[in-house]
């Protein structure tokens, strides 16, 4: 009996500690998520304020270039066609704001 008590117990902190792992992993997955949107945010309004003589592809590869280095510096791979269509909805996002308010 004091021995199936034990493997029961065993058992019980293994299964513990597998979900503890992945409770992590889920919170690490949306905190990357969210900095990944806040981070294409920033360098969308950057670009879109500093870079006011270029336009189009020229104006989407320089985002990609700032936002792809300030999120492989925080440790985040993110790649280049899920980068590209955060870009894209937060160039949406903002152009929708700044309709809304004419």
């Amino acid at each position: 009996m004091p021995s199936l008590l034990s493997f029961v117990g065993t058992v019980v902190a293994v299964l513990f500690g597998y979900l503890g792992v992945k409770v992590k992993q889920l919170y690490n997955k949306y905190v990357d998520t969210q900095v990944e949107k806040d981070v294409v945010d920033s360098t969308v309004k950057y670009v879109e304020q500093i870079y006011t003589d270029i336009h189009g592809e020229d104006k989407l590869n320089e985002a990609l270039k700032q936002a792809s280095s300030i999120l492989q510096e925080k440790g985040i791979q993110v790649s280049q066609d899920q980068l590209k269509t955060l870009i894209e909805s937060a160039v949406y996002g903002m152009n929708q704001g700044i309709k809304d308010g004419e």
